[in-house]
């Protein structure tokens, strides 16, 4: 298989990631596939932003179309850098694991590398699940306010990120399992299911709002 020179999963082809996530290489695995996913989900809500901007008939919600494109945007290039720090992360443990340890000394040095790796491969999964839980927010603020005819677009947004969010969730869960420190796993714990708090409610609401106007969208047709 040709990978990318830059080596970069934002540099393939579609049909190349998927043969990468396919492969029998262990990375790009599901931590990088979560964050490509949100990245979508917060393409998906600037399109719609950017197809409800310049509009003489929502001329009146353009400036509110122009923040939520901006920070969707900025989502959007977050979580794709995130794909590539998932998979970096994997390999720094891969390599921790491998590091001898045929003497006291050895073994020493190799479970602090272990356990630092541990925490940056559970660390980027977690701020994956945060840019995810922003992206619902701005679907959320974005349903009921931009252009009504791709507002399904939104809908499919807002699944990606609370398909993205679980995912990087459990990728967090994997890691804290392995780390011995019961203090820091207990705080990242904490952050994780304050990142994940609501977020299912958050969801469901836009999915409403937008089924809401998608049945205006056939009411109009039917008149």
């Amino acid at each position: 298989m040709n990978h990318s020179a830059s080596g970069s999963i934002l540099d393939v082809s579609v049909r190349e990631l998927l043969d990468r996530l396919g492969s029998p290489d262990p990375a790009p695995g599901g931590g990088a596939a979560a964050a490509v996913a949100g990245a979508l989900g917060a393409a998906l809500v600037q399109m719609t932003a950017n197809l409800s901007i310049g509009r003489p008939k929502l001329a009146d919600i353009e400036a509110h179309a122009r923040q939520i494109e901006a920070q969707a945007a900025e989502l959007r290039q977050r979580l794709a850098q995130l794909g590539d720090a998932d998979a970096q992360a994997y390999a720094r443990v891969s390599a921790a694991y491998k590091l001898p340890r045929q003497d006291p000394a050895q073994d020493t040095e190799r479970s602090p590398a272990i356990q630092a790796a541990l925490h940056e491969a559970a660390a980027v999964p977690l701020e994956t699940a945060r840019l995810c839980a922003a992206v619902l927010e701005l679907a959320e603020l974005a349903a009921p306010l931009l252009n009504r005819s791709v507002i399904s677009d939104v809908m499919v947004g807002a699944l990606l990120a609370q398909a993205a969010l679980e995912s990087a969730a459990l990728n967090v869960e994997v890691n804290l399992a392995a780390i011995t420190d019961a203090g820091a796993a207990h705080a990242l714990q904490l952050e994780l299911d304050q990142t994940r708090s609501g977020s299912a409610e958050r969801l469901a609401r836009t999915l409403d709002s937008a089924r809401s106007r998608l049945s205006l969208i056939k009411a109009v047709a039917k008149s």
